[in-house]
């Protein structure tokens, strides 16, 4: 059993800390929110705010806060560096402190501010007197607690193996329990895997909206449109395709399609933009690939 402090109590520290106190670990949950620390010990948890943390002495310090973006649309990691300011000087000790990035961070983050910050908190080295993870969360918010205990993925970026081992660990038994595979890799990877995954979801809702509108603009229900797609489509249904980066899209089908498409919207008025994007975006890859036009054709899916 370890202790664990949750650091930030909102939707993904609050199904992160009980999901692991159903697990039987010890869980404090920390939060800057007295009314969010009344709430949870109402409901029988152990919560504090940031100026007790030093009293609890946890083993392992998962940082949840959240990281909004500020007016210009850039990350603001302010909640994250105040968060690491409460840590850094728990992580003195001989024990070997876990700290767990799982809120989510910009690839580099977690190196180029999280171990600069602990480091200089506690004067140790990160790896050698302390662990480093990065454990993005794939949680819905509606349903944050039972997607907790109910895991589709496991991603652990790890700063050394001993980090990883010691985060793996604390997931085995509820991998084990749902059959859940578990990924381990760097710190930067596990960083863009979540944003990968959020930014996916975004272009898929915005390319079923754009099929929306211009069906909608030809009397076609593009619901029903959608329906059918998400059924004869490999892209939807082949969890393989087209996700080899460095691979133009080609063969006879998708170039043509795709302009033509794009023209008979632009006829009817309603622009295209993500279309538009997405054949800037092959000719961008074609390009950086370096690839003979003849062998760029012969490329017919990512597939592999």
């Amino acid at each position: 059993m370890e202790r664990i402090a949750v650091i930030g109590s909102g939707v993904v520290g609050t199904a992160t800390g009980k999901g692991f106190s159903k697990l039987g670990h010890d869980v404090v949950f920390v939060d800057t929110d007295p009314q969010v620390v009344q709430r949870l010990r109402q409901e029988g948890h152990q919560a504090i705010e940031p100026g007790a943390l030093a009293k609890v002495q946890p083993s392992v310090s998962m940082i949840c806060v959240p990281t909004p973006n500020d007016r210009n649309g850039r990350q603001d990691l302010s909640f994250l560096e105040a968060a690491l300011a409460a840590i850094g000087p728990l992580l003195t000790g001989d024990d070997y402190h876990l700290v767990v990035v799982r809120c989510t961070v910009l690839p580099t983050v977690t190196e180029n501010l999280v171990i600069p910050a602990l480091e200089s908190w506690s004067g140790g080295k990160a790896g050698r007197d302390f662990g480093v993870c990065m454990n993005p969360e794939f949680i819905r918010e509606a349903s944050a607690e039972d997607d907790f205990l109910s895991p589709w993925i496991i991603v652990i970026g790890e700063l050394n193996k001993r980090s990883g081992d010691l985060l793996e660990d604390l997931y085995s038994p509820l991998c084990q329990r749902n059959h859940t595979p578990i990924f381990r890799t760097d710190l930067r990877t596990a960083e863009m895997a979540k944003y990968a995954h959020n930014l996916f979801n975004a272009a898929k809702i915005s390319f079923a909206n754009e099929t929306w509108l211009v069906s909608k603009e030809l009397g076609i229900d593009g619901n029903q449109v959608m329906a059918l797609v998400a059924q004869s489509a490999e892209g939807m249904w082949n969890p393989r395709y087209g996700i080899r980066g460095g691979f133009p899209y080609s063969g006879n089908c998708l170039p043509k399609d795709i302009a033509a498409f794009v023209n008979l919207a632009r006829d009817l008025g309603w622009p295209t933009p993500l279309l538009e994007a997405t054949i800037a975006v092959n000719q961008r890859t074609r390009e950086a690939a370096g690839r003979r036009p003849a062998l760029a054709e012969s490329i017919t899916s990512a597939a592999s």
